[in-house]
This record gives structure tokens, sequence and C-alpha cells, in this order.
């Protein structure tokens, strides 16, 4: 890396690192950031612009080689930009005026009205609790916030369980009801709490994703935090080059590089956003059937497929899931899941088995 780039890559990394530390709850940059500035190290043989930026309280980066042409990086961002918005004001807990914060203070137990893409994503989730027998669930909204992991100030003591019961009282995906047309929601009650964070960062990647696709773009990279969506080749004219992490809460170290083409990518781990109570640390990954954060030998998730969405509720699943039963789930419904287990003081990686045949086919002309 040159000078100039090595400026520029620390100029990032320090934006970044401060945006991880003021992280939501929902935003889990599980993937390095390493990563996404190795892929425009070194001779490029073809153009490329790169554009990256503060959003959904972390950070989003996007490369896109061999623009049509007209594209440049200003035009990238204000249209980039414009999709995460968007994202914002549907999916956003932290945002009061936004689609979900409005259902969420909607007491009202009857059929409520959702734009399309609201209940898209929702659907998503209910699928994804189904598959996971409610390990993720979309309601856990209320529990997220009693942790301290929501839009409101962590408190200074932990929740006491009378606080953790009434909270899981109000959890559960099967108290949602949906209506495909016209698309609506039903609440079992009216203080349902939704909350879109294992979501959120998929939903910005695929719609960014959709838009640089109807621009004519071919070959591109979308990072929003820990979720990832590529297509083609990088200027190098080789797969998309993205690093797993170790899960390490207090360095930053490349596990394993994997190549992604035309798939999206994501990574979920309990060692970035957590917070630490008498020397026990408290991780912001909630598991409804006990009301607290998971405790678990698996550090991190990560998930390959074709939407971002998916493979990002997918990962939150596995971390829930745990060690055991997240792998067991990959290999019976054929996902391409790569796990990190901590074994005494080094972790241990494994895929399943469709994750391999997955890299075999991106390494592919």
């Amino acid at each position: 890396m040159n000078t100039a780039k090595q400026t520029q890559a620390m100029k990032i990394l320090r934006t970044v690192m401060k945006s991880l530390r003021r992280c939501e709850s929902w935003i889990l940059p599980a993937i390095t950031v390493f990563a996404l500035l190795l892929t425009g190290c070194g001779e490029r043989t073809a153009p490329l612009i790169e554009i990256e930026g503060p959003t959904m309280g972390t950070y989003y980066s996007v490369k896109v080689a061999r623009p049509p042409a007209g594209m440049n990086a200003e035009t990238l961002k204000r249209q980039v930009e414009s999709a995460l918005n968007e994202v914002i004001a549907e999916l956003s807990t932290y945002d009061p005026t936004s689609e979900l914060s409005r259902l969420n203070r909607n007491p009202s137990t009857d059929w409520i009205p959702l734009s399309p893409n609201l209940h898209a994503v929702i659907a998503e989730g209910q699928r994804i609790a189904a598959l996971t027998d409610g390990a993720f669930d979309i309601t856990i909204g209320p529990l997220v916030n009693l942790w301290g992991f929501g839009p409101e100030a962590r408190p200074e003591a932990l929740p006491t369980e009378a606080e953790i019961q009434a909270a899981q009282a109000r959890v559960g995906w099967r108290k949602l009801e949906l209506r495909v047309a016209p698309p609506a929601v039903r609440k079992a009650r009216g203080d349902l709490y939704i909350d879109l964070s294992a979501l959120g960062e998929g939903v910005g990647a695929d719609r960014v994703s959709a838009g640089l696709e109807a621009s004519g773009v071919d070959h591109y990279m979308i990072a929003v935090a820990g979720t990832i969506r590529a297509k083609g080749r990088n200027a190098k004219n080789q797969p998309w080059a993205i690093a797993i992490e170790e899960p390490l809460p207090d360095q930053r170290t490349v596990h394993r590089i994997v190549p992604v083409s035309d798939r999206a990518i994501s990574t979920s781990g309990d060692y970035r956003n957590f917070f630490v109570k008498d020397g026990k640390r408290y991780s912001h990954e909630i598991d409804p059937s006990t009301g607290a954060p998971i405790e678990r030998n698996l550090g991190s998730a990560t998930v390959i497929g074709d939407r971002a969405m998916v493979v990002d509720g997918l990962a939150t699943a596995f971390m829930v899931l745990g060690e055991t039963r997240g792998p067991a789930l990959a290999a019976s419904q054929g996902l391409a899941a790569y796990f990190i287990v901590r074994d005494g003081d080094v972790p241990r990686g494994f895929g399943s088995p469709a994750f391999e045949d997955d890299l075999a086919r991106s390494h592919q002309p």
C-alpha cells in the first residue's frame, strides 16, 4: 500500500472506530474494516470508485469497479445515502418518526397497515423465527431496551429477575400476525415492540444493491458494517476479498479471507457490542428463552447467501442458537455458514457442508 493509500486507510479506520464506540444495538461491525481497505490496495487494472460514510450509527463503504459512464464519487454517494436513509425512515427504532417507531407506539390490536417494504422485512423475521423455533425473534425489543442496547440510555444497575420476566411477557414472535393483501400486521397485545436491528444492515445493503444494478453497475462491493453484498469482480478482476475477524474484543486480527462474488455475507458476534459489569461481559445478543445476553463458546457466525437481509438475520440466529444447535441447523438446511468457537486461547473455525461449496463457486471465473 503506498503512502497516500495508508493515510486514507488510517483516516477511514479512525472514523469507523469512533462509530463503533457509539454503535447502536442493531449494528454489529463483525467483518473487519481492514478487509474493505485491502480490496482496494495494490495495482488496479480497471477504474474504481470508492466512497464511505456514517449511517445507522455505524458506517458504510461502497466500491464500484468499472463504473458506467457518468458515474463519479459524488453521484454515487448521493444515490447510496438516499437509499440508506430510506431504510432508516422505515426500520429505525432510534428515529421516532420512522414507520417502525410509529408501529411500536400504536397500541391497537386490530390490523395495522404496513408499507410493502416494512411488511417484507417483518415477514423475513417471522420466517427465520419459525426456522429457529424462536431463537431469532423480532419482538425482542423490550429485552434489548431493558439491557441497554436500544435507543434508551443504559441503566446503571443490571435488570432484576422481575424486570426480565415482565419484559419477556411482551416478547414472542407468535404474538404477531401478518396479512399479505393489503399488507398489514396485527399484535396479540398492544405493547409489543418490534426490533428489526438484526436485519437492518442487510436491508440497507440489498437496497443499495438494487439501486446500483438499476444504474447499470455490474461490479460492486457494498458493506453496511458487518453485512456485505458483492457482485462481479474487483478492479483487479478477482472476487471481492472479505476478511472474517477473530472474535477477540481487544484487537482486530484477520481469521480468514473469503472470496465473494454475486453473493451476500454477514458476520455476527459477541465481541464488539457489549458492556462489562462487575467483571462480567454482557453481549448485545439476547436469548429470548432466558431474557438475558447469551453465554456461549461461539464467538462469531458468518453466513453466505443470495440476499443480505437473509444472511444478516441468520448470522444473529446462529449466535443465539450456539455452537451446537447453530451448526446442526446450518447442515440440515443446506446453509453456507462458518463458525468460530473459543476453545481455550485459540479460536477454532469450521464451516458447514455448504460453506466450502459456496467458496469454490466464488473462485470460478
